[in-house]
């Protein structure tokens, strides 16, 4: 065990311990799937054992289990990078228990930290805790030694915890790695440590692969044969960045993940192990690569892959075309394949990156050519001859068969709207009663392959009226070729309930409101009619109130929350309309008499009232049979009060 404080050893001294384990190995290094957070294993050949990082609060269990079931019973140091909770919250769960893994001394940069996790760390191994410095070095059995590079920043001053990680290289023979916790390059720490790092095999993930570490200039540096990044699938930092993936790529550095975000997968634990330092293999549940470190006596891998087989490109849509093929092999191992791209003939350029012998290609142009090149690639970074293959992608089209121009439809029939599709999932259908000058919706979404839609046609007279089918996730649209007929027949006055908003905009109830709509033909009084909750009658309308046909008339709670412009609107003559956005029942009857008429009622959840501001709506607009939907999945307003949901006017 450790006792002496580091300030009284010398930087360079090499401190050798000795073996906690009775058997013998070559050396294992493991990254512990611990979700997000950091968490690694490295064990001697002659069994002396480090710890690096320990994860977040909740994670001793874990990294137990893993250290018992190779026999480890003690570790000889453990190396904390830095203070935020993610990478040492659960190194004191190791020490505890009576599966405990003991823990003979604790490394890290020193000082104090504001926090439970640093509160229960600093108690927990107090006596035994010590700083390192940038330059100190430690043995593993005499075997491994392990050098701090990079400590508080390296004399960068900045008060992000993240750039005091403590970062230690590892060597074994030829096999070099990195560990440094979420060292940055922006503050740029990791340029510091470039002169001491070289050439490595193995890089350690600095900060799970956030776009501010794995710089450019450090990759040049180390230009790794593998990368380990511990990451948690269901991370809300976007871990690992895109740019951090892109820069590892581009040096050639074979990626491992203990969790794939992107698949929301577990992939489990990584680990290496390395018999000499010469080579070292990497397995992650039964995935096995071999490769060659860059300095092993077995001398550097010239030899690329074997070419991709069978190749083939096929365009599934009008934006992806998917590509398919048989594996590379190669002496090593292919770590890769590299995915090429031209358009139209044009120059080839990297599209991206696959594991597996699959690529699909998304956001593609409708109707271009497109060529593809697929090399695979080794742990040396040898780079296979290509295969070749290249295909078109559809052009999506649509054409609206009916109505078609010179049709006379009755108001209130049922009418079918048709049309042809091509390489299109669902169409947008609208009308306009003005040959194009507005349109009204008929249906947010339909599956185009049904190509069909009834329509239950508007009680509107007009001469001018067309109907426009458009690709609800695309540019593609036609309308009819020319105007037909509507006729309106006079019915009788309905009045419904078509927009309610429970949710008001910011704090004042007074911005509640409900929509009556007459969807009739004729004019009604509305004298004497009331609006009531599930309690009691919040408004009882005036008398001379009068409700035209097609018009619309808004009863808001307050004054103060009707909105400047907003036509044919009264405040509630109770003062309130006292909307629960829980859930509550409007009711419109003839009068407030125990006998009267119930003309409209709607018993909504809170499913359509827990919005802040959105109200809910009739869909398709004002129509009679039309459930409620959230006013949003209709247009970009979220309410429209005495107008249409497009804000045009009754």
């Amino acid at each position: 065990m450790l006792t002496r404080p580091l300030a009284l050893i010398r930087p360079l001294l090499l401190l050798i311990l000795l073996p906690t384990l009775a058997w013998s190995q070559g050396l294992r290094f493991t990254t512990l799937d611990i979700g997000q957070g950091d968490a690694a294993v490295l064990i001697a050949p002659g069994g002396c054992v480090a710890l690096f990082d320990g994860g977040p609060t909740g994670s001793g269990a874990t990294i137990k289990a893993y250290l018992k079931s190779l026999g480890v019973t003690n570790i000889d140091m453990a190396f904390v990078s830095h203070m935020h909770a993610d990478h040492m919250g659960g190194i004191d769960e190791v020490d505890v228990g009576t599966d405990a893994v003991s823990i003979d001394a604790v490394y890290d940069h020193g000082g104090t930290y504001n926090s439970t996790a640093y509160d229960d760390y600093a108690s927990h191994f107090s006596g035994r805790r010590n700083t390192v410095r940038r330059g100190q070095s430690f043995s593993l059995c005499g075997q491994v030694t392990l050098t701090v590079v990079a400590a508080n920043g390296n004399g960068i001053s900045s008060t992000d915890e993240n750039t005091k990680s403590v970062t230690v290289k590892i060597t074994y023979g030829a096999f070099d790695a990195l560990v440094g916790g979420d060292l940055t390059s922006t503050p740029d720490i990791e340029s510091t440590i470039i002169n001491d790092v070289e050439k490595l095999e193995l890089y350690k993930v600095h900060h799970h692969g956030s776009r501010t570490s794995s710089g450019n200039v450090l990759l040049d540096a180390a230009n790794p044969t593998v990368s380990f990044i511990s990451v948690g699938k269901d991370n809300t930092y976007g871990h690992p960045t895109q740019e951090c993936l892109d820069r590892l790529t581009a040096h050639n550095s074979a990626i491992w993940l203990t969790e794939d975000p992107a698949a929301n997968k577990l992939l489990g634990h990584i680990q290496l192990s390395s018999s000499t330092g010469d080579t070292f293999v990497v397995t992650q549940g039964t995935r096995s690569v071999s490769y060659a470190s860059k300095g092993g006596t077995t001398g550097p891998d010239t030899t690329p892959p074997s070419v991709p087989g069978a190749l083939v490109a096929s365009a599934i849509s009008s934006t992806e075309i998917d590509l398919s093929w048989n594996a590379s092999t190669d002496n090593v191992g292919v770590t890769g394949y590299r995915v090429y791209r031209n358009i139209n003939g044009g120059t080839y350029a990297l599209a991206g990156t696959s594991t597996s012998t699959g690529f699909a290609d998304l956001g593609l142009t409708a109707g271009v050519t497109y060529g593809y090149r697929v090399a695979a690639v080794d742990a040396a970074g040898n780079e296979s001859s290509p295969a070749s293959a290249s295909t078109r992608t559809p052009a999506p089209g649509l054409t609206v068969t009916s109505p078609n121009g010179g049709e006379s439809w009755a108001g209130g029939s049922a009418r079918a709207i048709t049309w042809t599709a091509q390489d299109i999932s669902n169409v947008k259908l609208e009308y306009t009663l003005n040959n194009g000058g507005t349109w009204q919706v008929i249906a947010s979404s339909v599956a185009a392959s049904t190509g069909s839609y009834t329509w239950t046609v508007p009680n509107s007279a007009s001469t001018a009226a067309r109907v426009r089918a458009t690709d609800a996730f695309g540019p593609a649209s036609d309308m009819s070729d020319g105007t037909f007929t509507l006729t309106a027949a006079a019915t009788p006055a309905r009045v419904i309930l078509n927009e309610m908003l429970a949710n008001e905009p910011g704090s004042s109830t007074d911005g509640e409101f409900v929509e009556l709509v007459n969807v009739g033909g004729t004019a009604i009084d509305i004298s004497g009619w009331t609006i009531a909750d599930a309690t009691s009658v919040r408004h009882t309308f005036a008398s001379g109130t009068v409700l035209g046909a097609g018009k619309a008339i808004v009863v808001f709670g307050g004054a103060s929350g009707i909105p400047s412009g907003t036509p044919n609107a009264v405040v509630a003559s109770s003062g309130t309309l006292s909307l629960n956005n829980s859930s509550d029942t409007v009711t419109v009857k003839t009068s407030s008499a125990r006998n009267a008429a119930t003309i409209d009622a709607y018993s909504y959840t809170s499913t359509l009232a827990s919005q802040d501001g959105v109200s809910m709506n009739r869909s398709p607009d004002a129509s009679a049979t039309g459930g409620f939907v959230l006013h949003t999945s209709l247009s970009s307003r979220s309410a429209s009060p005495g107008l249409r949901v497009s804000g045009s006017a009754f």
